[in-house]
């Protein structure tokens, strides 16, 4: 009977000794993943604040925003994510034209920007932008049966009667222009309502903006018979969550916890939710989209 209670006492004590230790283990891994996410004093002042400020143009389904003024979308859904994870509970959105993100954010009207803004080189001198979020396809949108040949932007330089809209600051102007699509030709567009009133009354005949974007107006005009092409010649495009200069341990935070919503199945969900798809981020890195000579 001795040799019996000293068995169990025996295992008792061992599996206290496990306990403590896993709960030390836990403790010290929740230690070390606060202090990962904690290195940044911009961070430390957005959860004594309370919210991120968060610079939006209205840009769906990249970022929607409502009648009431709520924010949605693909990328305030995912940034908000990444940001509760961070200690930081709310967000408000600083709504802006899309050219006017990254100087209100360098003037500090606010404190990130994740509407759509593709990481190219030339950004990444002016804003730190964070990992890949969401990446999409350039696309062309024309009334149904017009133009039936236009696949590229070289397409659209060779046909003088072809006007294309342009978001207003976006890689699409960059692109066409490079492609030799003349100034005269280009139409700066403010946002996608204005763009597909300008196609229906002929003031353009081709509109390029992201896929996703393009499909969802195409939803939204039903009524109406649009074709949708993808542009040809050009690479898959990534955005990234932008941030000051000056706020790169912030960034950096960012990212690490991004890496866990990606792992965790938080990321698909998000994106899917929005009709993006989830794996094109995962094949790119900022690295790669700004640059060797970019700062990082």
């Amino acid at each position: 009977m001795r040799g019996g209670m000293r068995l169990l006492s025996t295992k008792i004590l061992t599996c206290a000794v496990i306990i403590g230790v896993f709960f030390s283990f836990t403790r010290q891994s929740a230690r070390s993943q606060t202090a990962a996410v904690s290195d940044s004093p911009q961070l430390e002042a957005l959860r004594k604040r309370g919210y991120v400020r968060l610079g939006l143009s209205n840009e769906p389904p990249w970022t929607v925003i409502d009648a009431e003024g709520r924010t949605g979308g693909a990328g305030p859904d995912l940034t908000r994510a990444v940001f509760q994870r961070m200690g930081v509970r709310e967000l408000a959105g600083v709504l802006s034209t899309f050219g006017a993100l990254i100087p209100g954010l360098l003037a500090r009207r606010s404190d990130a920007i994740s509407s759509g803004l593709f990481i190219r080189p030339g950004r990444c001198q002016a804003v730190a932008f964070s990992e890949p979020d969401l990446c999409d396809r350039e696309a062309l949108l024309m009334k149904m049966g017009d133009h039936p040949t236009l696949r590229t932007y070289r397409d659209v330089a060779a046909d003088a009667s072809v006007r294309i809209g342009v978001p207003a600051g976006g890689t699409e102007q960059r692109e066409a222009q490079a492609a030799g699509v003349p100034a005269d030709r280009l139409l700066p567009v403010p946002d996608g309502p204005s763009g597909m009133i300008m196609l229906r009354a002929g003031r353009i005949q081709v509109y390029s903006l992201p896929a996703s974007s393009a499909q969802h107006l195409a939803d939204l005009w039903q009524g109406q018979k649009f074709s949708l092409v993808l542009v040809g010649g050009t690479p898959v495009m990534c955005a990234g969550t932008a941030f000051r200069p000056d706020a790169t341990a912030l960034r950096n935070a960012y990212d690490r916890v991004l890496a866990t919503l990606k792992s965790d199945g938080t990321y698909d969900r998000i994106l899917r939710a929005h009709g993006f798809d989830p794996g094109l981020a995962r094949g790119h890195t900022r690295r790669e989209l700004c640059g060797e000579e970019a700062p990082l």
